[in-house]
Formats: structure tokens, C-alpha cells, sequence
């Protein structure tokens, strides 16, 4: 019976009664970071939010090493709310391995090239509901990045942030689709800039050389006198 309650335990961490979620998705040309919290009521949810503290949780089971990998836990709380924070950095196309995002998107893509990174997603939310019954209350998916994005469908962009609202009202048909393109490390120089660096390189040298030809000349003047 123990052993049954931590596996519900176990696998619920997205599926609480009244809970709030925001994930977070950080992703450069190398790594892609999740940051989850999960936020409950601290007058109405505290003691759900201290039983799911205890549990270790999977951020995906890695095929290599054939161990799961799991997030990293961190719980702090503000006047109204405790708040669980989960945070793994992929480091290779592990993303669509992702249990939080398997907990919410059955059917859901992460294709990295040597181009892009695309994420794409079915239409329906599946853990707002489980078995007709309220779950999650709502979730903010925010998806960051410095690198160009091609073509999105987010509710909001600001800056370099990209965010979808799910909630009663849409969980039905909320997919995700954001593609991004990739940039080598460095700009190569056009043929003008190498052109203009050469002119002023040039430029350089012959202030030198005529600098010195100056100071020659100055001194010899002054031992003839």
C-alpha cells in the first residue's frame, strides 16, 4: 500500500487539484533548459505541496546509460504560495523525452538540425483534465531564446520570450509550434569589411614608418648643429 502511494505520488507532480504551472524553456544553439514550478495555494495546498516534495522526480529515462535522469529540486515560498521548482538542462535532442511535456502533449516533435530547432505539438492539453476531473488550473508555457525564431503561434512575445496561456477555455486545441533557426558561432567577414580592415591596417603602418623617418631625421638635424 506505501509502495502504491508513492508511485501516485510519483506520477502526479503536474496533476494536483488546484495547482498552477509555468514551464519554462530556455534553448541555445548547445542546450536546452527546462524550468518547471509548480505552484500551490499555501492556505488551501500546503499539505499536497509538502507530500510532493519528498518525491523524486524524472525528467526522462536516458537510453545510453540506461538510468533516469532527474531534475533538479528546489522549494521556496512567497506570502501566498509554495512554489516547486524543477530545472534539468538537455544537453543533446533529449527534449522530446521530457516527462513533464509527455504529461501534458501525447503526440509532440523536437527535431534539431544543423539549421533549425523546431517544436511542434498536438492540438489537445491532456493534463488540465484527467478522468473528467479538474487537475491543473492553468499553465504558462514560456519558451526563451537569443537565436532567431522563424515562425511561431505564441499568445505573446516580449523580447526574447514566447508564451502560451492554457487554461478551461482552450486546452482542447492549444498546440505549440515554434521553429528556430541556428547561427554559427561568429559572423564571417563580407569582402568590404576585409577591405576596410586592410585600408586602416595600411593606414597604420605608414603613420609608423613615417613617424620614425621623422624622429631619424629630427635627431641627425640635431647633431649637425
Amino acid at each position: 500500500m506505501r509502495k502504491l502511494k508513492f508511485i501516485i505520488l510519483f506520477f502526479c507532480i503536474f496533476l494536483l487539484s488546484g495547482c498552477s504551472v509555468e514551464y519554462n524553456l530556455t534553448i541555445d544553439e548547445s542546450t536546452m533548459e527546462e524550468d518547471i514550478n509548480a505552484i500551490f495555494d499555501k492556505a488551501t495546498e500546503s499539505e499536497i505541496a509538502n507530500r510532493m516534495e519528498r518525491v523524486r522526480r524524472t525528467s526522462y529515462y536516458n537510453l545510453d546509460t540506461r538510468e533516469n535522469e532527474y531534475y533538479n529540486f528546489k522549494k521556496r515560498e512567497d506570502e501566498n504560495n509554495i512554489i516547486l521548482n524543477y530545472n534539468y538542462i538537455y544537453t543533446s535532442n533529449n527534449l522530446y523525452k521530457s516527462e513533464a511535456a509527455s504529461r501534458c502533449y501525447y503526440k509532440r516533435i523536437v527535431n534539431v538540425t544543423d539549421d533549425y530547432i523546431t517544436i511542434d505539438t498536438d492540438q489537445q492539453v491532456a493534463c488540465l483534465y484527467k478522468d473528467g476531473e479538474k487537475q491543473i488550473d492553468n499553465i504558462t508555457v514560456n519558451i526563451k531564446t537569443n537565436l532567431p525564431v522563424v515562425s511561431n503561434n505564441a499568445d505573446n512575445v516580449t523580447s526574447n520570450t514566447y508564451t502560451w496561456y492554457i487554461n478551461d477555455d482552450n486546452y482542447t486545441n492549444k498546440p505549440i509550434s515554434i521553429k528556430i533557426e541556428k547561427q554559427e558561432a561568429g559572423e564571417p567577414f563580407d569582402i568590404e569589411s576585409i577591405s576596410v580592415l586592410i585600408v586602416v591596417i595600411v593606414f597604420l603602418i605608414l603613420c609608423i614608418i613615417i613617424y620614425l623617418i621623422m624622429r631619424v631625421k629630427h635627431k641627425k638635424n640635431n647633431k649637425i648643429k
